[in-house]
């Protein structure tokens, strides 16, 4: 496989939601003192203070509320999605589709218009690529680690259950929302906020920021678009920006509750020998 589509697809391949929760690592290197800024509390605009902010717990009770609600989300045991990924100018476009299976199973399989196909694989313990030559490249290291916290926190009662520990540092303007931002440590050196619209309690944006071991690596997500499936709400609209890079990713279709077979979440045979 040409190494070009391998970059892409180790940028595609972490995005997807994580959508639902807000919670990525990713890969732009911060200046030196940065850390420090990260977890700065927030000014509120307007003369806002703290007595007047809601709590964390309260605004995810709140999400929780527009999104469906914590039990329905409870049930979901799976979810399928396809949809279209192109780049900010729109000269690539590839075919996109996401399995997740509860409680930390998820595939993306992305199709390239020269009808090669990738796909990116998780199982719960251990997580690899499959390229189009049939050759397997299993994720160690730090890059495992993010693969398998990804497709935990796609379990979205485990995603703000984390998120509920934060704090809300203030009120911030993201594009045209005013928000509510929690920020939150859901791991060692992972520093992680969320954007809450003030008038739809939706999720807007996403920021993390991960200390590795090459240095601290950062991720912004906006979210928009939110309709409703059986009555869950999901994004169907996201923007991605890392390394400089913008990947916009629209979904065509979401389904929740598809029966699944684990089979598709087995290693190939190159692997096991």
């Amino acid at each position: 496989m040409q190494t070009k589509h391998l970059l892409l697809v180790g940028l595609l391949c972490v995005t997807i939601m994580e959508f639902l929760c807000g919670t990525i690592s990713a890969q732009e290197p911060l200046a030196p003192g940065a850390k420090n800024a990260i977890v700065r509390a927030a000014s509120a605009p307007n003369g806002v203070d703290d007595v007047s902010l809601p709590t964390a717990k309260e605004l995810i009770a709140k999400n929780n509320e527009v999104m469906g609600g914590a039990e329905a989300w409870n049930r979901t045991a799976t979810r399928t999605m396809k949809g279209l990924y192109q780049t900010e100018d729109s000269s690539t476009f590839l075919s996109i589709e996401i399995l997740h299976k509860s409680p930390n199973k998820s595939l993306y399989k992305i199709t390239f218009p020269n009808g090669v196909i990738v796909r990116e694989v998780c199982d719960g313990h251990s997580a690899w690529v499959e390229d189009a030559s049939g050759g397997y490249h299993q994720f160690t290291g730090e890059a495992l680690a993010s693969r398998l916290r990804r497709s935990e926190l796609l379990d979205r009662a485990k995603a703000f259950l984390l998120a509920a520990t934060g704090k809300v540092t203030g009120m911030e303007k993201v594009g045209t929302h005013n928000t509510y931002v929690i920020e939150y440590s859901p791991e060692k050196n992972l520093v992680s906020r969320l954007y809450f619209d003030v008038d739809s309690s939706y999720v807007v944006h996403t920021e993390d920021v991960y200390a590795g071991s090459n240095g601290p690596y950062t991720l912004k997500v906006d979210l928009d678009d939110y309709r409703e499936v059986d009555g869950l709400k999901f994004p169907f609209r996201m923007k991605r920006v890392e390394k400089g890079a913008v990947l916009n990713i629209r979904l065509t279709q979401v389904k929740i509750n598809v029966p699944i077979d684990d089979s598709v979440f087995l290693k190939p045979e190159s692997s096991l020998k």
